[in-house]
């Protein structure tokens, strides 16, 4: 045997228990979320790792939906919330683009009933698009902070809403000098879009970024009826039972900050696009790699410890000596997460449809499914390092 051949074997070998090693690891964190999950009562869920510019490994468990019996399956169409911010941000980083606005521009600029916003540093007219990407803008989190009944309905289902409540609403800081996240900032994001470009928030994303990348089986609000028998339905825990929360509900006017529906086997191809394929020309052409790099350059500190930060809509985190960039979401009873390693090319999701609140110490609702979906986080991050 010659040397080379030698070192040959030896690399095939060095790669082959790598493999394993990664298949295991995959095993016992899909093993874990399941096992875990289901202890708690947690009705279904999905995981997913995309490596090698494909999904490697997926994992579906329990019911779409107990009355009906739907087991959870690649088809099934799960909401996952607040990443749909990170679409919300690619959408204006396409004008910005394509010179249609720029992000120094002042949102006043474009919704001029901002004015009307209760502002004690007297500077509204100074926040600017970018403050919205990088939830920096002073603004309170919720969209609809006055809801007080079962009956009113689950968001503000138009603009001319938010408007109403802007006397009421304050700047809580100097826009730009800290983070403070805020869902009606990128609800104002999604009604720039739609006066710059005529469309609607949903129907410019279904446009610009599910169409180009095949994602058939996403969408806002209401299921599509041909896709109905895969919708999953929502839990809560309450007075010791899991309550349906009913498989449909309205997002209305706060779609650009959390109204994404689709299987999870859709949100992979996002996935990839977010990873990026030199090969591929439809991911260029939906935004340029530099424009995204561009969101992932950190902005400010988030404030949960110096290794979190913000930039252009996407979360930065760093953990094993590597970066990792995506959002969570959490509404309705879904919970899901979103995240890959550019420099590994690796990415996960996950998502459950179920929420298990129970008081703390304080009184406060606390979600018990938390530690274990931050430990799934965690087991897939150290999977997916380079």
């Amino acid at each position: 045997m010659t040397k080379s051949t030698l070192v040959l074997l030896i690399m095939l070998l060095s790669l082959f228990n790598h493999s394993i090693a990664k298949a295991q690891s995959w095993q016992a964190a899909s093993h874990y979320f399941q096992s875990e999950l289901s202890e708690l009562g947690v009705v279904g869920g999905s995981a997913m790792f995309i490596a090698d510019g494909k999904v490697t490994d997926s994992l579906y468990f329990g019911l779409a939906d107990k009355e009906k019996g739907y087991m959870i399956n690649e088809r099934t169409l799960f909401h996952w919330a607040s990443i749909t911010k990170t679409f919300t941000g690619i959408a204006i980083m396409q004008l910005r683009d394509r010179k249609k606005l720029k992000l120094s521009d002042p949102i006043i600029q474009y919704l001029p009933e901002i004015a009307k916003l209760h502002n004690p540093y007297d500077n509204t007219a100074d926040i600017t698009i970018e403050h919205l990407l990088t939830h920096s803008a002073g603004l309170r989190m919720s969209s609809f902070p006055f809801k007080t009944q079962s009956w009113q309905p689950h968001e503000p289902t138009e603009f001319s809403q938010l408007v109403a409540m802007m006397p009421y609403s304050e700047i809580k800081f100097n826009p730009g000098s800290q983070y403070s996240y805020s869902n009606l900032g990128i609800n104002f994001l999604g009604e720039i879009i739609k006066r710059i470009t005529g469309d609607s928030i949903e129907s410019y994303i279904d446009k610009n970024i599910f169409k180009p990348l095949e994602m058939h089986h996403a969408y806002f609000n209401a299921t599509p009826y041909h896709l109905r028998e895969y919708r999953s339905n929502n839990y809560a825990f309450e007075n010791g039972e899991f309550i349906a929360g009913g498989p449909e509900f309205n997002t209305g006017v706060t779609s650009a900050n959390g109204g994404i529906n689709a299987s999870i086997i859709d949100m992979a191809k996002y996935v990839l696009f977010l990873i990026g394929d030199q090969s591929n020309p439809t991911y260029e052409r939906i935004l340029k790699r530099a424009s995204l790099l561009e969101m992932w350059q950190p902005k400010l500190n988030t404030g949960v410890n110096k290794s979190r930060h913000i930039g252009l809509t996407f979360f930065i985190r760093q953990h094993f000596n590597q970066t990792y960039i995506g959002h969570t979401g959490s509404q309705k009873n879904f919970y899901s997460s979103m995240f890959i390693n550019p420099e590994a090319k690796t990415g996960h999701l996950f998502v459950y449809n179920t929420s298990k609140l129970i008081p703390d110490a304080t009184g406060r609702a606390k979600a018990t499914t938390m530690p274990i979906y931050k430990e799934m986080q965690m087991k897939l991050f150290e999977l997916m390092k380079k």
